[in-house]
């Protein structure tokens, strides 16, 4: 029976539903069925003219034998290539899955107002406590004590296209906002020694693509979210006058989701199960730094981050697609890697009012070279370990920030970032559906005798991008487009 729906769906041809769960598709020439009674509902294969190959993947057995028998299709045609058992797919694409980081990959660098405003180049630019978000050497400008708190709130989107055979489908996923706070404290504790503590997160992802039942990437991923929460304790020494270095613990609590469609048998002709995979864990890593006063008018700063490898333990659980009714779980194992991190940067009074911010930040993302879960009980009796090759490579991030002072008190600002995505082409997925980045922002401030404020905006344009589909994976043929994310930072402190 035809239906608006289906009809939709279909490209160049109409789509039917019938005993024999034929559809029509044809790209020169259509091949139409005809009806038949008692039709199983939600099960296709495609023909795209008289003699072209019948995708039986999307066939049932039962509704291949019939259509063989009434001389319908020749079982001896060749299949196409997207056929998959269903161990193959689960065990090749388990986490191959969702979203959106706001820096490259699922990086986090907006750990300020101010920060942000500048291109979140401030590594040697201590204007305020959350300068250790950068550089904790540089704390060692910053007299008495001090506190500072903040947030930024991130609003992505992107549209991911994809063209399948039976046509091509717009996701938009689902827009919404995201909060990630902040806080910092400062405290010289004597002529030489500072004590600084950052609390905030330098890792995250979040989305969900609508519709699991009918979205085409349903088999790489239907959500995805990575929380993370990081305390960052550290001490500054002032070796001399105008050189300052800094050492501290990361202590970081991370928090995965992961939900995903799996076939119950022939991939997108039977019913499909919904598997969700939580998990979280605390681990320590450090990070060092160095702060260098070279001249009254310029100043030098670089600092570096430690890998930290999150060993994750947690549960899943198989569902109905719509995730309401559970069918049976396990626990898994995992490891996630949070990426090393260097970075440069310098500080330029070009003019008694103009400060002119340049930096550089290398991210070694090549730790991020597989993603393996081991499952127990094995997940519908098929896949006890899944693997998902990733194969990331390090990359650069350019930074300029500019501030300002229009007045003794209030100061303007702006900046500009360039960041490369670290995914290659061939092993693109749906869990960070992004491309390089330009990140434009501007903002302000205001600094009384013991009280300041900062305040900014953020637009960050995502590159469209092209996906070369690598079906085993729940990847198809499309385009990744239209990617932004609009970022308002706001932070006040207070001087003691």
């Amino acid at each position: 029976m035809e239906t608006k729906d289906t009809k939709e769906r279909g490209k160049g041809g109409t789509l039917y539903q019938d005993s024999i769960c034929l559809q029509s598709f044809a790209v020169e020439n259509f091949a139409r069925p005809p009806p038949c009674a008692n039709a199983p509902q939600n099960r296709f294969f495609l023909r795209r003219g008289p003699n072209a190959p019948i995708l039986r993947p999307l066939l049932p057995s039962r509704a291949r034998r019939l259509a063989c028998a009434k001389g319908l299709i020749d079982p001896e045609q060749k299949e196409y290539p997207m056929k998959k058992s269903i161990g193959l797919i689960f065990a090749s694409s388990m986490l191959a899955g969702a979203t959106l980081g706001w820096a490259a990959g699922y990086g986090i660098l907006e750990g300020s107002a101010r920060g942000n405003a500048m291109g979140t180049e401030v590594t040697a630019d201590p204007a305020s406590p959350s300068v250790i978000y950068n550089n904790p050497a540089a704390m060692t400008d910053l007299p008495g004590t001090q506190i500072e708190a903040g947030f930024t709130a991130i609003k992505p989107r992107q549209t991911i296209v994809t063209h399948t055979p039976w046509g091509s489908q717009y996701e938009h996923g689902r827009s919404q906002w995201w909060t990630i706070p902040n806080a910092y404290l400062t405290r010289e504790v004597s002529d030489s020694i500072w004590f600084g503590l950052g609390l905030g997160t330098r890792i995250g992802l979040g989305a969900e693509y609508p519709g699991p039942a009918t979205w085409n990437g349903r088999y790489s991923v239907t959500r995805a979210e990575i929380t993370s929460f990081e305390a960052n304790p550290s001490l500054a020494w002032r070796v001399s006058t105008n050189f300052s270095v800094a050492a501290g613990v990361r202590v970081q609590y991370f928090d995965f989701l992961l939900r995903r469609a799996v076939p119950t048998g022939q991939a997108y002709a039977d019913p499909d199960v919904s598997v969700q995979l939580t998990g979280d864990n605390i681990e320590l890593g450090y990070n060092v730094g160095a702060y260098w006063k070279a001249l009254p008018w310029l100043s030098v700063g670089a600092a570096y981050m430690s890998e930290i490898r999150q060993q994750i333990e947690g549960k899943y659980k198989v569902s109905t697609i719509d995730g309401g009714h559970p069918i049976t779980g396990g626990t898994c194992y995992g490891n996630f890697p949070s990426p090393a991190e260097f970075r440069l940067g310098t500080s330029i009074k070009a003019t008694e009012k103009l400060k002119v911010n340049l930096g550089l930040t290398y991210t070694f993302w090549n730790c991020y070279d597989q993603l393996r879960i081991h499952y127990d009980p094995a997940v519908l009796g098929k896949a006890s370990v899944t693997e998902s090759k990733k194969n990331w490579h390090d990359t650069w991030r350019w930074q300029l920030g500019l501030e300002y002072a229009l007045t003794d008190a209030w100061f303007a600002r702006c900046g500009y970032v360039y960041d490369k995505t670290p995914d290659p082409d061939y092993l693109i997925d749906y869990m960070v559906p992004a491309n390089n980045r330009h990140i434009i922002s501007f903002g302000g401030g205001w600094k009384g005798e013991s009280f300041f404020c900062d305040f900014g905006y953020t637009y960050l344009i995502i590159e469209d991008r092209d996906v070369r589909g690598h079906i085993q994976d729940g990847v198809w043929d499309g385009k990744f487009q239209d990617g932004d994310a609009h970022m308002v930072s706001a932070s006040v402190g207070y001087k003691f």
